[in-house]
């Protein structure tokens, strides 16, 4: 994708497209008397900020992310093995899985310290055991900050045993990315740590900004990678994908072009502004009334996000597609008519998603979706999570990459992992809002992160009060 085109793709202002979005719904919304005046909206603040560390990463650290574009081809091209290991992307360990749409076959998950060699390469956000094993072995190590590390700020906070884990010093090229040690990036009056986690955008964009420039500095010196995922192969002088026509200019970085299709994004989430509140009033009403809030994913994103997240809310529990894939498990699996679930996708017409929502409508409840609805921009006939749910907000991504690359048969470097994060967490943030709105000031649980001193002990009277409740 040609900067210039990423460039005209940039929305209007936050302010413009949330008011645009008011406009629509017919209506301004209502904070109430108790909301601090002035204050903006809670999923506005959340999406502002987490805008802002992205940009200070941009800013600060492309020429660190650029040199490890350059460390893993020098790796692939040379023989050696990448791999990618608790890099933290959310409350999972990668936006990877089987099939993944657009991801090149470069870094592998399968890591055993014993067996990585001179020459390899680990990504990775946190110190283990081996760490100083494989910096003496020679493994190239490339590192970024992780709140459960003494790398990163409010250390002082941590267990005295996690405040010693950091990877800083053993690393090669480091990513910082301003992470703290609590997580979250919003206050909010009653809580008793930030909520909001910021850690599974910035992860999967970093990360996929290397990866396009990897797979750039590889198809220039003429070498082929396979991609997953079930995209139609590209092939001929020109890719027929709608908006962007070309090949990529592989003369030219593409961490940037990735950045800005980012950023564009998720400011785009509040074109649908309307539909998130509507969600998001589902889910508070739904937990006042003594229900749950079910967060889906047939892979570990959303599921791992609802659950004990870091600056994650309590009245939320993951369901992984992997917890329910044989019909024992399907017959026993929690859920009834008061509840709610946000099924996460990350393309239209998964059948496995769509199995999960014909048993979420046979439990009687109440069913709605985030992520994209389109396979290059165009709505898949048949059925479609999206088409299906109750109420869908996703319509700012697709389903495939974004960089067509020769040598590589399919698109790369899809968004739908990074704006799914940051859809699941705007409108988490306006259910809190709107918890507090409905239930005259109370507010929901918030989970401290179990690194921190009392963080265990926290997190353990949050789950007990929640069921006791």
């Amino acid at each position: 994708m040609k900067r210039r085109d990423a460039i005209r793709m940039v929305p209007l202002s936050m302010a413009g497209l949330a008011a645009a979005a008011r406009r629509v719904s017919g209506q301004e919304p209502d904070w109430g008397k108790r909301w601090p005046e002035g204050r903006e909206p809670l999923a506005v603040e959340y999406s502002r900020k987490v805008r802002e560390r992205l940009a200070w990463i941009r800013e600060n650290q492309t020429e660190n992310l650029m040199e490890a574009a350059y460390a893993i081809a020098q790796t692939v091209e040379a023989g050696g093995q990448c791999y990618q290991v608790s890099w933290d992307a959310g409350h999972t360990e990668a936006d990877s899985w089987p099939g993944r749409n657009g991801e090149p076959e470069i870094l592998s998950t399968r890591f055993d310290p014993n067996k990585a060699k001179k020459g390899d390469l680990l990504i990775t956000s946190g110190q283990t055991p081996q760490t100083a094993e494989l910096k003496q072995k020679g493994v190239c190590i490339v590192g970024c900050t992780s709140p459960w590390s003494g790398d990163a700020r409010h250390a002082e906070l941590l267990r005295d045993e996690v405040k010693l884990l950091t990877l800083r010093p053993y690393a090669d090229i480091y990513i910082e990315n301003q992470a703290t040690t609590l997580g979250g990036v919003v206050t909010v009056p009653g809580m008793p740590a930030p909520v909001g986690p910021v850690s599974g955008i910035t992860g999967k964009t970093t990360l996929w900004m290397m990866l396009a420039d990897a797979s750039r500095i590889l198809a220039r010196k003429g070498i082929k990678r396979p991609v997953r995922g079930d995209e139609p192969e590209v092939t001929g002088k020109t890719v027929d994908y709608k908006s962007f026509t070309e090949w990529a200019d592989l003369r030219k970085p593409l961490m940037d072009d990735y950045y800005l299709a980012v950023m564009n994004q998720l400011e785009m989430v509040f074109a649908e502004y309307g539909a998130i509140r509507k969600i998001a009033s589902l889910a508070a009403e739904t937990s006042l009334r003594g229900g749950m809030i079910w967060g889906y994913s047939r892979y570990n994103s959303i599921a791992g996000e609802a659950s004990t997240r870091r600056s994650g809310l309590s009245i939320t529990q993951g369901i992984y597609g992997s917890q329910l894939d044989t019909p024992e498990k399907r017959k026993n699996m929690p859920g009834s008519p008061k509840d709610c679930v946000i099924m996460g996708i990350t393309k239209p017409d998964d059948e496995v998603d769509l199995a999960f929502l014909d048993l979420f409508r046979e439990r009687g409840m109440k069913v709605v979706s985030l992520g994209p609805t389109t396979r290059s921009t165009a709505i898949p006939e048949g059925r479609t999570v999206p088409k299906e749910t109750d109420l869908h907000v996703g319509r700012m991504c697709d389903t495939y990459g974004l960089f067509a690359i020769p040598g590589f048969i399919r698109r790369i470097c899809p968004t739908s992992g990074v704006v799914l994060d940051h859809l699941w967490w705007v409108t988490m943030m306006e259910t809190v809002q709107q918890y507090i709105e409905k239930s005259g000031g109370d507010v929901p649980g918030v989970y401290l992160s179990a690194a921190l001193k009392g963080g265990r002990e926290h997190m353990h009277r949050m789950l007990l009060n929640y069921r006791d409740r």
